[in-house]
């Protein structure tokens, strides 16, 4: 049997200092971060100083507009392996009302091509993406529940156990109208 790592530290901690030294290799200024993401100067300044954690979706505009994945931010270590209690040994990234919770699985790694996340949507939680890059695509297995996902004009009702897929390069939502806990996994595919 062998020991977990326990997360002890919340992932968010060090995303300030990630998205200072993408900046500074990329060369760019908060004002050319600002213009490529959508997130305000301010809140960059805030973020790379570590005054501010960002939510889900300023993390996911950051990416987008940086074109890099969400876990590059997290800086999340890979091991090969390693048994990993994902509800006690991996710290979630929440949304700001804490009812979306986000749990980093696999995070990309470049010779994958994807990345891959555990995450709890609780009784009325809604959480809106952005078009992702064209090449983007996103698998959706719904273990627990009954989660609503709404692509361009389309809505599907997925109750578990229930799977989708769809090209993320449109405006998509994730919707839980229960009152019980909406769990699934998301395997984002670059």
């Amino acid at each position: 049997m062998t020991n977990p790592i326990i997360a002890t530290e919340d992932p968010a901690k060090d995303i300030g200092k990630i998205l200072k030294k993408i900046r500074f290799d990329r060369e760019l200024t908060l004002d050319n971060v600002s213009m490529l993401t959508g997130v305000s100067k301010t809140m960059l300044g805030q973020i790379e100083r570590g005054v501010s954690v960002p939510t889900i979706s300023v993390l996911w505009k950051i990416a987008k507009g940086l074109q890099i994945s969400l876990s590059s931010l997290l800086n999340e270590p890979t091991q090969q392996y390693q048994a990993v209690q994902i509800l006690t040994d991996i710290q979630p990234v929440c949304d700001e009302d804490n009812k979306m919770l986000l749990y980093n699985i696999f995070p990309f790694n470049p010779l994958s091509g994807f990345e891959y996340f555990y995450i709890i949507l609780k009784p009325g939680a809604s959480h809106h993406s952005d078009a992702h890059r064209s090449a983007t695509e996103e698998y959706v297995i719904v273990t627990e529940g009954t989660l609503t996902l709404q692509v361009e004009e389309q809505t599907f009702t997925l109750q578990a156990p229930a799977k989708i897929n769809f090209r993320a390069n449109v405006a998509h939502s994730y919707t839980n109208q229960t009152d019980k806990p909406v769990i699934f996994q998301n395997i984002m595919k670059y």
